[in-house]
């Protein structure tokens, strides 16, 4: 096994507890990931503790909930991670962080440790284990996981077939969010979300962002909506409803039935019809309505005018990445003290998850809207994060059109489209879907007293969406008389609205589901372009799971793909999971439209190729691969007098073609 990956991993054995207070079991760690850096009784207790460490680290205790949305919290947090990037070998690195292990709060290490290891430059080879893995409590309710290590503990289940514990629910029928609480609730959905804002931290890292951060921030979440919104028009309920008042009641409610990293706290539960108040939960910075308030005002004048004011009151364009940094107060931002310090976007998700204990009397823990590992659970995420989109959408509309310049690819024709599943007895142009029982190994986790050595498997059954594998055929045909090298951007969105009524385009824009975009050279003449949806530039490569790091190490990056392969230059642990790319459909066969456009990649490329997670999730330490505006060309308004609907769109120009599809869950 790859000594790396391996001292790795030993980083986040049951992250909950301290190595030198779990000595007895120290020797079965060692051997769970080898010997590398599994440190002894003697050394985590002969290590001074803070004093090694700049200041600042250490500060947030033990036991207490941590929120990366808390400006103190993400300010320990940053500190942690830039010493840590900064460490001058990877030795010096694995000796701190067991070190840091030690006086950390457990979610500040978490976080921390798992963000060093994406940035680093000599940990490009080391996959993380899967959050669920490492961090259950976070994804599965407490009493689930007390049935799974009882059932393990007594040999047998609670089954009389013994079989592993039916999927379990957070909610009822009586909630009509309860519909969809499978898909904010997806293991893999929800570590997507964490990792990507490990990714681009919006304290940057060492003070840095990332390249289009501003704009990435936008993009991802803004097809987080549009995917969410195709899932609530199949099972009947109405699109997303921005959360723009903030002094209306929340019709939605929501109990995550979820505690903290090692039980000391339950998350709290929101129920239906509370109203915001101000949050004195960190009396030394509090998030208030007014203070929001005045945020989203100057955030409003800088789109209305197209003007950012700096700090020495010079002003600047506004673009759509300056204008992610300034809603996130991302590193970037051009102006904190007008667009706020925090982010309008972080201090809602801190109001948020206060609204049940604003001024923290009743010592009551925060809702999960306060932490990036379980905030989509919630409903109110995304009438949150609608808001947030809405603002972007404002800035979008007041640009022009693109041209027919900007949309069109001289001499290349769309001859023809089509998508098949792989098995042959399913019709073309209809993907097939179907919810599944998949269960889940967390024993990682779990020292249950000092001297319990972890058990090798303890399984939950979670409940997720999946699709038969298929493929795009595209027929195009390139009459330059030279070979082209081409970017092929594929979209999928609802046909029908909430009325069954077809989408005009204008409206239609915002539901357009990024499904791939790949890069290919067209020989001259006609081409048959196939492509396999394992390919996607959305999903994010098979995640490993800790027993199949402890196997495999880093060789899935040499050998055959088996969906797991991940260049080192990636961020392997962000993207779409593979399980959820298509939406689920209705069994009746829900339309959708299928929109494919090839574009020059001459023209669009930045400094590298396309490849699986880049789309939502960028280039480790590199431009952003594709040049064209993110969501293009479905981004900026169409002109409704020219093209109505997407097929007159598609019918304008000869490198568009749209399809009819059906989306059936059987």
């Amino acid at each position: 096994m790859d000594s790396k990956q391996n001292s790795v991993l030993s980083l986040f054995i049951a992250v909950e507890h301290s190595l030198a207070h779990y000595c007895p079991a120290l020797d079965y760690v060692a051997s769970l990931v080898g010997n590398a850096l599994v440190p002894s009784c003697g050394f985590t207790k002969a290590v001074p503790e803070v004093d090694i460490f700049p200041s600042g680290i250490g500060v947030l205790a033990k036991g207490h909930q941590f929120s990366i949305f808390k400006k103190s919290h993400a300010d320990e947090a940053a500190k942690v991670v830039n010493y840590l990037v900064s460490c001058d070998s990877f030795k010096k690195f694995q000796e701190d962080a067991a070190r840091l292990r030690e006086i950390l709060n457990e979610g500040i290490y978490l976080y921390a440790i798992s963000t060093a290891v994406l940035h680093r430059t000599d940990t490009g080879g080391a996959l993380l284990p899967p959050l669920w893995q490492v961090n259950p409590r976070s994804y599965f309710p407490g009493p689930v996981i007390k049935r799974a290590f009882d059932q393990v503990r007594r040999g047998k289940s609670d089954a009389s077939d013994g079989s592993t514990p039916p999927a379990f629910t957070t909610g009822s029928n009586r909630d009509p969010e309860f519909k969809l609480a499978w898909w904010r609730e997806d293991c893999g959905f929800n570590a997507h979300h964490y990792h990507w804002h490990q990714s681009y931290p919006w304290r940057g890292v060492n003070g840095v962002t990332k390249d289009r951060q501003g704009e990435l921030f936008y993009y991802m979440h803004q097809q987080m909506l549009a995917r969410y919104d195709a899932e609530r028009l199949a099972v009947g309920l109405m699109r997303v409803d921005p959360y723009s008042n903030w002094h209306l009641p929340i019709p939605e409610g929501y109990n995550p039935q979820l505690t903290d990293y090692y039980g000391a706290y339950q998350f709290a539960a929101r129920p239906a019809g509370m109203i915001l108040a101000d949050n004195w939960r960190d009396p030394s910075d509090p998030t208030l309505i007014i203070q929001q308030e005045y945020h989203r005002n100057r955030l409003l004048d800088a789109i209305n005018t197209g003007k950012f004011e700096k700090n020495d009151g010079t002003k600047v364009d506004v673009d759509i990445n300056g204008l992610g940094a300034a809603i996130e107060a991302n590193a970037s931002t051009p102006n904190k003290d007008l667009y706020g310090s925090v982010g309008i976007h972080n201090r809602g998700h801190d109001i948020l998850a206060g609204i049940t204990d604003p001024d923290y009397r009743y010592n009551q823990a925060g809702g999960v809207m306060g932490d990036i590992s379980a905030a989509i659970r919630d409903p109110i995420f995304f009438r949150w994060h609608k808001f947030v989109d809405d603002l972007f959408f404002l800035h979008k509309i007041k640009l022009a059109p693109y041209t027919q310049t900007d949309l069109e690819f001289q001499n290349v024709q769309v001859d023809s489209v089509q998508v098949q599943v792989i098995n042959p007895a399913r019709p073309a142009n209809t993907l097939i879907t179907r919810m599944e029982d998949v269960v889940v190994d967390i024993a990682n986790d779990m020292f249950l007293d000092p001297n319990d050595k972890p058990n090798t498997e303890v399984k939950v059954t979670v409940k997720q969406v999946n699709h038969d594998k298929f493929s795009y055929e595209v027929g195009v045909t390139n009459s330059s008389g030279a070979p082209l090298k081409a970017a092929f951007r594929i979209f999928i969105a609802p046909s029908l609205d909430e009325y069954g009524t077809q989408y005009q385009l204008d409206s239609q824009r915002r539901l357009f589901i990024e499904m791939d975009k790949f890069v290919t050279t067209l020989k001259t003449g006609s081409s048959a372009i196939t492509r396999s949806s394992t390919r996607s530039s959305i999903i994010k490569p098979r995640e490993l799971t800790i027993a199949e790091l402890k196997k495999r190490g880093t060789t899935t990056k040499k050998g055959a793909d088996d969906g797991s392969t991940c260049r080192a230059d990636r961020y392997c642990e962000c993207g779409w999971p593979e399980h959820m790319l298509v939406p689920r459909g209705t069994a009746a066969g829900m339309p959708f439209d299928l929109f494919v456009m090839v574009t020059n990649w001459a023209n669009d490329s930045s400094t590298d190729d396309l490849d699986r997670g880049t789309s939502y999730c960028g280039v480790k330490d590199k431009t952003y691969p594709d040049k064209r505006p993110m969501g293009f060309p479905f981004d900026r308004k169409i002109d409704s007098a020219l093209y109505k609907h997407v097929a007159d769109f598609a019918n304008g120009f000869s490198n568009m073609m749209t399809l009819p599809i059906k989306i059936t869950c059987v």
